[in-house]
């Protein structure tokens, strides 16, 4: 696999999808508040060669996008280190 992979990840973007989703678009979870297995997919990730960055898009108009702009950064940060 970790040959197949190399050269081919270009990216990794992350959030999480809540059960039940209001919105297809835009009521995307932060990391950790859904059931997608982040940590998970991280390591298939880097045991695949993947040393780069990660992005994080959290569409959630009736969630997110309603708070703070600190706080969700504030919260970002804290789940890139403790769900990512």
């Amino acid at each position: 696999m970790r040959a197949a992979a190399a050269g081919r990840l270009l990216a990794f973007h992350v959030c999480d999808w809540l059960v039940p989703t209001r919105d297809m678009l835009l009521d995307r979870g932060m990391m950790g508040d859904g059931i997608i297995d982040v940590p998970g997919i991280r390591t298939w990730m880097e045991s695949s060669g993947y040393a780069g960055p990660v992005e994080v898009e959290i569409f959630s108009q009736d969630n997110w996008w309603k708070r703070a702009p600190g706080e969700t950064l504030a919260v970002c940060a804290e789940r890139l280190q403790s769900v990512c």
